[in-house]
């Protein structure tokens, strides 16, 4: 959404490498982290006060509406960018064009069999979608680079934006590097293939474990970047 919208704020947080979910929670007042990583990701696609106000996520701070609507004024404030985008292709619906992204995905979406604009499909198709083209950029390049070497390593698929790999012990340490390596190269990897410069790095984090329950988080050695 950063991309799409091109919100500053929004590249520079992500950028910075800012904990941009902690930074909201007191931002916005609100009770802990992961209320705040939640109410994100539910305000991109326009959650309306009402419907924050009856969710057992969001009700236990508050069931007034009112309170919902006001917060989430003040979230397109800070987040002027991403309330213009979303007004672009609100306007992309009613005037029967498609909504195109970057990489020239579209989408033809319609207004409500009652005239009113379906604001989650309108503003989660354009994400989703895009999404869907960033992580197939990766799992291409891990892909191709796991085939320029001796690994055993196989892809297992993707789920959403998880990249599954089964992986033999002895080569964690190797996977893993080549696992961010493939982050840090998705924009350039963009701009080889479609020609567009991408405004903003693609933090991911790596994973390792004997089942998909139990999972830790690897992080980067000092010699990887």
């Amino acid at each position: 959404m950063a991309w799409l919208s091109q919100d500053p704020v929004a590249l520079e947080e992500i950028n910075s490498g800012v904990d941009f979910h902690a930074e909201n929670q007191k931002y916005f007042s609100l009770p802990s982290r992961l209320v705040a990583k939640v109410y994100l990701f539910r305000t991109i696609y326009r959650g309306s006060g009402w419907a924050f106000s009856k969710d057992p996520a969001f009700s236990h701070v508050s069931s007034d509406p009112d309170f919902w609507d006001d917060l989430n004024l003040k979230f397109y404030r800070k987040y002027k960018g991403i309330d213009q985008c979303h007004t672009q292709w609100a306007q992309c619906v009613t005037e029967r064009r498609p909504i195109i992204s970057p990489l020239g995905r579209e989408w033809m979406i319609y207004l409500n069999e009652d005239g009113k604009l379906p604001w989650t499909v309108l503003t989660n198709y354009p994400v989703q979608g895009t999404g869907a083209d960033v992580v197939m950029t990766a799992r291409l390049s891990l892909m191709r680079r796991l085939r320029l070497t001796s690994a055993r390593t196989i892809m297992v698929g993707t789920v959403h934006d998880d990249i599954r790999l089964d992986c033999p012990d002895e080569e964690v340490d190797s996977v893993v590097k080549l696992c961010y390596d493939v982050f840090d190269d998705i924009p350039k990897n963009i701009e080889r293939v479609w020609g567009i410069k991408v405004p903003l790095q693609f933090p991911g984090e790596v994973f390792k474990g004997r089942n998909f329950r139990d999972m830790e988080v690897v992080p980067r050695v000092n010699n990887q970047h």
